[in-house]
């Protein structure tokens, strides 16, 4: 990489646990060891860790969120760039300085269309700033990187204007090469079932739970599902409706966990569920890939495109589909073996480092 003056939007690095704080941070861990000046800006601080470089600068107004500061930082973000002299900014997560230099080339990264086609599953201030930012976004950018083919569709769909700037940029998983430096392997045919994400309606938590119970009445001995995940908007009372559909001996909920937590939950799972409404990508999907875990997901979104021929696919709004799916992955040890066998050929689709290059051609082509 040239040596560039690079502005970054680090918002995202605030909200670990996240999958797109997980975009943002390995995707600029790596481009920022290979050249380029970099300003990293961001409304409060963040864990710098990784990014202690010489040629990595921080910006950061550290204003209280109830200021709405995530949005103010907009016209403090094109007046840092100003004045740090920047020739590129990359907005990774739908935004753009709303004030941006027009000499400043400018480049945004979409996850996903929620706010267009499932909006019922944001709150009403999200969709409302989507709905601000994220056009306006679109048309300042010259180049706009998606997460996956399927988000390409969408963002064709509703701005079929900008459909020419669009490359897709996936992610990746970094659970396999840190697992295997440190001795971990996946332990084969593992003793539960495993969720991970933000506890949200798109994430279909309820629906998944009543049909864990279904599954729990019919078997003997059902595996037990372990929920990792922080506590997001409009969720239902999680463990009331554990107590209420008599599965509280079957489920353990584990909140937020750390990245060496993590990774051993993925290596010890059985099978990883993510039976969402709507995912852009799904992180979690390529996470337990990478660990030889197979995956019940939903087969709409984008879900089928990251998971291929590695995942059980099940109509996400069906109970009874979801329960039929856990009972096939429990009692059919030829169909749990040929998943596994094909996550390890699914996963070479994605890696961080190829993903980094592409971002990195995109900010400076």
């Amino acid at each position: 990489m040239s040596e560039r003056r690079i502005a970054v939007d680090a918002r995202p690095l605030c909200s670990p646990g996240t999958g797109i704080y997980r975009y943002t941070r390995e995707l600029l861990a790596r481009m920022c060891q290979h050249g380029g000046e970099w300003f990293l800006y961001s409304h409060q601080r963040y864990d710098t860790s990784g990014f202690d470089l010489p040629n990595v600068h921080h910006r950061v107004l550290g204003l209280p969120s109830l200021l709405r500061a995530g949005q103010l930082a907009h016209l403090f973000f094109s007046r840092w760039a100003r004045r740090d002299r920047v020739e590129v900014f990359w907005g990774p997560r739908h935004q753009l300085p709303v004030a941006l230099p027009p000499d400043i080339r400018a480049a945004v990264t979409i996850h996903d269309l929620v706010f267009r086609d499932s909006s019922e599953t944001m709150r009403f201030p999200g969709r409302e700033i989507e709905e601000f930012f994220t056009p306006r976004a679109l048309a300042r950018a010259d180049t706009i990187a998606v997460v996956s083919q399927f988000t390409r569709q969408r963002l064709q769909h509703h701005f079929p204007q900008y459909a020419h700037k669009v490359a897709v940029v996936p992610g990746a998983s970094m659970l396999a090469d840190v697992a295997a430096s440190e001795g971990a392997v996946s332990a084969g045919q593992g003793s539960y079932f495993l969720f991970v994400g933000t506890l949200e309606p798109r994430k279909n938590l309820p629906r998944l739970l009543r049909a864990f119970a279904r599954y729990c009445n019919e078997i003997p001995q059902p595996l037990p599902l372990k929920i990792v995940g922080g506590t997001g908007w409009g969720s239902e009372d999680i463990p009331g409706l554990v107590g209420e559909l008599k599965i509280t001996q079957w489920v353990e909920l584990l909140g937020k966990v750390d990245d060496r937590s993590l990774r051993s939950l993925y290596s010890e799972a059985h099978a990883l569920l993510m039976p969402s409404l709507y995912e852009g990508f799904g992180l979690p999907v390529v996470e337990a890939l990478s660990l030889g875990v197979p995956v019940i997901t939903s087969r709409d979104s984008a879900m089928a495109e990251v998971a291929g021929s590695a995942g059980f696919y099940v109509e996400p709004e069906s109970e009874l589909e979801i329960s039929d799916a856990l009972l096939r992955m429990t009692t059919d040890r030829q169909l749990y073996d040929a998943l596994r066998s094909r996550a390890t050929v699914e996963i070479q689709r994605y890696d961080w480092d190829d993903s980094a290059r592409a971002m990195s051609g995109l900010l400076m082509s």
